[in-house]
């Protein structure tokens, strides 16, 4: 039997659908909250744009009355991408009971200093229990009932566990972990390794050079983790190696979609907000810095991407390094 009676997923849109359409598989009714009448309708009707195909369980509502919602919500799921989540955060903060837990879904750092949204809620709103959901999955094929892993990383472990029995039984498995920062700073330097790898199979570069560079990237993600407080082998997990590994497999990913196109000049077809790699580079590079600690890839990526050097030079540059141990 769940502990939580009123499941909130605040952003209607795939990710938020997929993760319903997930708990309603095993019984568990919730509420989308979405910004327009003609969505809540939709999805109150049991019709999906993000997944026109399949009926939206009647498990399944939506509301624009955010406030009311909150008020009752005894477990919050953030879905918006990563810009929107503090301001999410302020208002669950604001409108919901002492104690309610909120999970983050969104992969991007808080702040342009590369503070993670664990690090600002323990700081800021000190009345809710953040967890963080991250891992290898793409909303569609969860929404599709495919077999998929993630992890919930709370401080307070048994938290995570109470959200990760929600799901048992469904098609997306939940693993428990203690390392939030870790797990969020894995989330969102895997975005920008995937522009690079969108870069590497754009230029063709071909497949040892996108292989080198995931080991690499994963590498870097390890140290910078490890040097900002979190389990540096949080990287080894579903987090780190698991969420990479799939974020640079294809163009399935918009963050290695948009790599593609950029170097076939297309990329302002993308719609950039959802790229999150974009949001996430300048706030790794600043975190980098700040712990004194270096990650050539994720620069050598910024440099790609602002113009300021040649992707050729680029490459060669990377290639001629200085020869260290590779751990």
């Amino acid at each position: 039997m769940s502990i939580f009676s009123n499941i909130t997923f605040y952003g209607g849109g795939a990710w938020g659908q997929a993760l319903a359409i997930t708990l309603a598989s095993v019984g568990q009714k919730s509420t989308l909250i979405v910004s327009d009448e003609v969505r809540a309708n939709e999805i109150n009707n049991h019709f999906s744009r993000k997944f026109p195909q399949n009926p939206l369980h009647s498990f399944i509502q939506a509301s624009t009355n955010s406030n009311e919602i909150l008020k009752r919500s005894d477990l919050v799921f953030i879905t918006t991408e990563s810009k929107r989540v503090l301001k999410v955060l302020e208002e669950v903060s604001l409108f919901s009971s002492n104690g309610t837990d909120v999970v983050v879904t969104s992969k991007g750092f808080a702040s342009k200093d590369g503070k993670t949204f664990s690090q600002i809620a323990y700081d800021q709103f000190p009345n809710i229990k953040l967890s963080i959901l991250t891992g290898p999955t793409f909303a569609d094929e969860v929404a599709k009932k495919l077999p998929a892993a993630a992890i919930i990383a709370n401080k307070n472990i048994n938290d995570a566990q109470s959200i990760c029995k929600l799901f048992h039984n469904s098609n997306l498995r939940l693993y428990p972990n203690d390392d939030p920062l870790g797990a969020s700073i894995s989330g969102a330097v895997k975005n920008i390794i995937a522009i690079g790898a969108g870069i590497i199979q754009g230029l063709g570069l071909g497949d040892n050079a996108r292989a080198a560079l995931i080991t690499r990237g994963l590498s870097e993600t390890s140290e910078l983790i490890k040097n900002a407080g979190g389990n540096f082998s949080t990287v080894f997990g579903l987090a780190g190696i698991g969420d990479m590994s799939l974020t640079c497999s294809g163009p399935h990913s918009r963050n290695m979609a948009y790599g593609i196109s950029f170097v076939k000049n297309k990329s302002k077809k993308n719609k950039l907000d959802l790229v999150e790699g974009l949001n996430a580079i300048d706030s790794a590079i600043f975190l980098a810095q700040s712990l004194n600690i270096e990650m050539p890839i994720v620069n050598a990526i910024n440099d790609i991407l602002t113009k300021k050097a040649d992707i050729n030079e680029v490459i060669k540059n990377l290639l001629t390094r200085p020869i260290t141990n590779e751990f």
